[in-house]
């Protein structure tokens, strides 16, 4: 028997044992960031253990569908979802705010620093004079999609 031939039969033997570990493993696998909150291993997320990360307490009573006090991981995963879309429609409004900035003369675009949570941006930064401080807050407050503006730059 050559070794191509033992090879080959090892492999047809060993096959189907790789599959089927392969198999039951994928029926029993959770998301890490799900078993990573699930401290005690009970395949749910109590809200005592939602407090160690704050999107997941945040939407908490939002998500838990079946309103038994624990998130299961189908729950988690459109907690989760929901918090990506947050992320993405932040990420959004900053670069439109960043652009109508930088699109505004007489705003130093460059010195003012632009953060987005739940379509509520900060500004922050140091300007020459107090009424470019007002401009960009009314050129931020024009920008689709932003609900509030905290204007927190300083005339230097």
């Amino acid at each position: 028997m050559t070794i191509r031939t033992a090879l080959t039969c090892l492999f047809m033997l060993l096959s189907p044992i790789a599959s089927a570990q392969q198999y039951t493993g994928e029926a029993n696998t959770q998301r890490p960031d799900f078993a990573a909150l699930d401290r005690n291993r009970d395949g749910h997320i109590s809200k005592v253990e939602a407090l160690a990360n704050p999107e997941v307490q945040k939407r908490f009573a939002a998500f838990d569908q079946d309103r038994d006090g624990r998130l299961s991981e189908a729950e988690y995963a459109a907690a989760m979802e929901d918090n990506e879309k947050r992320i993405l429609s932040d990420s959004i409004i900053t670069a439109r705010v960043k652009a109508a900035l930088l699109a505004e003369k007489g705003i130093p675009s460059f010195a003012i620093s632009v953060e987005t949570y739940e379509a509520g941006v900060q500004l922050r930064g140091f300007v020459k004079a107090p009424d470019i401080v007002s401009r960009a807050g009314r050129v931020t407050a024009a920008v689709t999609g932003v609900r509030t503006v905290d204007n927190n730059i300083a005339v230097k």
